[in-house]
């Protein structure tokens, strides 16, 4: 039996046929925001960082990813330990796709230590993807008396670090109160600063990741140099290029110290990650996405951070929120425990 025309008929194939052709219109729509515009990447530390570095080689040949071929360019915001920019670009910035953030790690972790100064939810950020995890650690000088954990927990060490918010302060204290080593933090040393400061002896240390030193003091690892004593890593499992060193929560005495550790080392997707704020339209982001992951397999970007002694150790942006995702759903008495520790 034949069916007859009707208004009915005639309109849902209307939407038949617009639903079809809406599934290619998110990347042209984006392809035409884009065109002739420019991104700002918004780093949370000042210039001259591991952080600020990074950033910058991203953005070198990031816009060529990017549909429409926008510009892209650094731009910093310190303060508050990353806070500061986060929260701007939540709640200020422009939410249709020209700006991006580029946090520091402690961005998740925040919401549960610092929730005074926090006016975000990380959980909405759209995450772009993470270019590098970070490895992090604990290390001295090498003229610094304390060359090994077991120094550390002998004698008094200066740790220079930038502020309570800093992700420094925060490994720092919890060596003190978990692992039982006697550093002295100062504070106030921001961007690249902290590594002046050691060189000149006002520290003896501080807490870093590999990438964020090699690419802030560069000139310690010239002609094959190697100045620093790491103490301990916050990692899985202990460097291959350095055996001999523990990891922290292997170092922990009990199962509730060993889970805390676990928790921060879930920082490390959020170590060298990009955000684009929430409300910006999902075909733009998915975008941003796209052209992330097609920069990190650049022979140029791979270049670029292989020339500054990097290691490219991407994670999507699907990746990063799941990582962002369980370290904002941290248990509470976990939560409390750590907050108390770091106050």
């Amino acid at each position: 039996m034949r069916l007859k025309s009707s208004k009915y008929t005639k309109n849902a194939a209307c939407v038949i046929l617009l639903s079809t052709l809406a599934v290619g219109l998110p990347s042209v729509n984006a392809a035409e925001f884009y065109s002739k515009k420019t991104i700002k990447l918004v780093v949370g530390s000042g210039a001259g960082g591991g952080y600020d570095m990074i950033a910058r080689v991203i953005a070198k040949g990031y816009g060529k990813h990017i549909d429409g071929n926008p510009n892209v360019i650094v731009t910093n915001m310190p303060g508050a330990g990353g806070v500061k920019m986060t929260n701007w670009a939540y709640n200020v910035a422009p939410k249709n796709g020209t700006i991006l953030g580029m946090p520091l790690m402690p961005v998740a972790l925040n919401q549960h230590l610092r929730p005074k100064k926090v006016r975000y939810d990380a959980t909405k950020l759209n995450w772009i993807g993470n270019v590098e995890e970070s490895d992090s650690m604990l290390f001295t000088w090498h003229t610094s008396k304390t060359k090994t954990f077991k120094d550390a927990m002998k004698r008094s060490t200066t740790m220079g670090g930038s502020g309570k918010s800093s992700p420094i302060y925060q490994l720092i204290t919890l060596s003190n109160k978990l692992l039982g080593t006697k550093f002295k933090i100062i504070l106030g040393y921001k961007g690249a600063h902290r590594y002046l400061a050691i060189e000149k002896g006002e520290v003896e240390g501080s807490f870093s990741t590999i990438q964020n030193i090699r690419a802030a003091a560069p000139h310690w690892y010239s002609g094959g140099k190697d100045p620093v004593q790491i103490l301990m890593v916050n990692s899985k499992k202990r460097f291959a290029e350095i055996p001999e060193v523990p990891t922290m929560s292997e170092l922990a005495k009990t199962p509730e110290d060993k889970k805390i550790f676990e928790y921060i080392m879930l920082q490390s997707l959020t170590g060298r990650a990009v955000f684009a704020p929430p409300g910006v339209p999902k075909g733009r982001v998915a975008s941003l996405r796209k052209g992330m992951d097609r920069n990190v397999k650049d022979p140029e970007f791979i270049s670029d951070m292989a020339r500054a002694k990097l290691k490219v150790t991407y994670s999507t942006g699907a990746e990063v929120a799941r990582s962002v995702q369980q370290l904002v759903d941290m248990p509470p008495a976990v939560v409390k425990r750590i907050r108390n520790l770091v106050k």
